[in-house]
C-alpha cells in the first residue's frame, strides 16, 4: 500500500514541479526584461552608501507593534531577524519570528489571545554546474492558536537557479523530507514529498519583492499535506530602515481537533539592517 501511495505522491509533485517549471519559464523571462541592469545614476546606493561587499553576512531585524485602548483593546506584536548570505557558490539563510495578538471587543472586556505563533529555519544551498544546486533545510514551528505544539521538518534537496544575477534570484527545488509534529494531542511523525520555489527581486535600489511557496505530501497518506507561502514588499526608508509589508498562508489539511486549516497572516514591520 505505502508503494502505491509513493508513486501517487510521486505523480503528484512531479505534475506540480512541471506546471511550476512551465509557469516559471515565462516568469523567467518577464523577470529578466524587467531586470535589466539599470544606468549607472539608477543604480547608486540609497543616501551615498558604498556598495556592500557580496562576502559580508547580510544581516538584520524586524519589529512591528500595534496597540489601541479604548472601546476596543488591540495588542500586537511581531519581531523577527534574518542572517543570510549568497556568496559565490554558497547560500546560508538563518531566520526566526514571532508573533503575537490579543483583543477584546469592549472596555470591561479581557482580552483574549488571537496570535501566539513561533517559527525559524535554517538552510545551505551549494551551487553546481549550470545553476543547478544540492541543499538542506530544517525548520521548527509552534502555533498556539491552532494547538499546534511544534513541528519540525528536515528536508534535503535538489534544485534550480532558474534565474541568478545581481537583481533577481527565482529558483525550484524538491526533494525527500521527514516530518515530526504534536499537533494537538497526537504525536505524529511521517516522510514527505517536497517542492518550493523562492523569489526575490530588487525592482529598484529602494524596493524588493519576495515570495516563497512549499508543499510537502505524505508519502504513506496523499490526503496529508502541508502548504505554506509567504509574499511581500520592501521599500527603503534610508540606508538602515525599510518598511516591510507580507502576507502568509499557513494550510493544514488535517487541522487539530476544533481548528480550521487555514491561517492567514499579515505583518507590517519596520526592517533595521545590521
Amino acid at each position: 500500500m505505502w508503494i502505491k501511495n509513493l508513486r501517487r505522491a510521486t505523480v503528484i509533485t512531479g505534475s506540480l514541479l512541471a506546471a511550476n517549471v512551465a509557469s516559471a519559464q515565462d516568469l523567467t523571462q518577464n523577470l529578466k526584461q524587467l531586470s535589466a541592469p539599470p544606468t549607472k545614476a539608477a543604480a547608486a546606493p540609497v543616501c551615498g552608501e558604498p556598495a556592500k561587499d557580496p562576502a559580508v553576512w547580510d544581516k538584520s531585524i524586524n519589529f512591528g507593534l500595534n496597540y489601541n485602548d479604548g472601546n476596543s483593546k488591540t495588542t500586537n506584536i511581531y519581531a523577527g531577524g534574518l542572517v543570510a548570505r549568497d556568496y559565490e557558490n554558497n547560500a546560508w539563510r538563518f531566520q526566526a519570528d514571532y508573533n503575537y495578538g490579543a483583543a477584546a471587543d469592549s472596555a470591561d472586556a479581557k482580552k483574549t489571545e488571537n496570535k501566539n505563533n513561533f517559527r525559524a529555519l535554517a538552510d545551505y544551498r551549494r551551487v553546481l554546474q549550470d545553476d543547478w544546486f544540492a541543499g538542506a533545510g530544517t525548520s521548527f514551528a509552534h502555533d498556539a492558536i491552532a494547538d499546534l505544539q511544534y513541528r519540525v521538518v528536515v528536508s534535503p534537496s535538489a534544485g534550480r537557479y532558474l534565474i541568478r544575477d545581481e537583481h533577481t534570484k527565482f529558483s525550484l527545488e524538491a526533494g525527500p523530507s521527514y516530518v515530526f509534529e504534536k499537533l494537538g494531542e497526537v504525536n505524529e511523525d511521517f516522510a514527505a514529498a517536497r517542492i518550493a520555489d523562492r523569489l526575490e527581486w530588487e525592482i529598484s535600489p529602494t524596493s524588493k519583492f519576495f515570495q516563497f511557496m512549499e508543499y510537502l505530501i505524505s508519502f504513506e497518506d496523499s490526503s496529508q499535506y502541508l502548504f505554506n507561502a509567504e509574499v511581500g514588499i520592501e521599500s527603503a526608508l534610508n540606508s538602515y530602515l525599510s518598511l516591510v509589508i507580507s502576507v502568509r498562508d499557513y494550510y493544514i489539511n488535517q487541522p487539530a481537533e476544533g481548528r480550521v486549516p487555514n491561517d492567514v497572516l499579515t505583518i507590517t514591520a519596520l526592517k533595521v539592517t545590521l
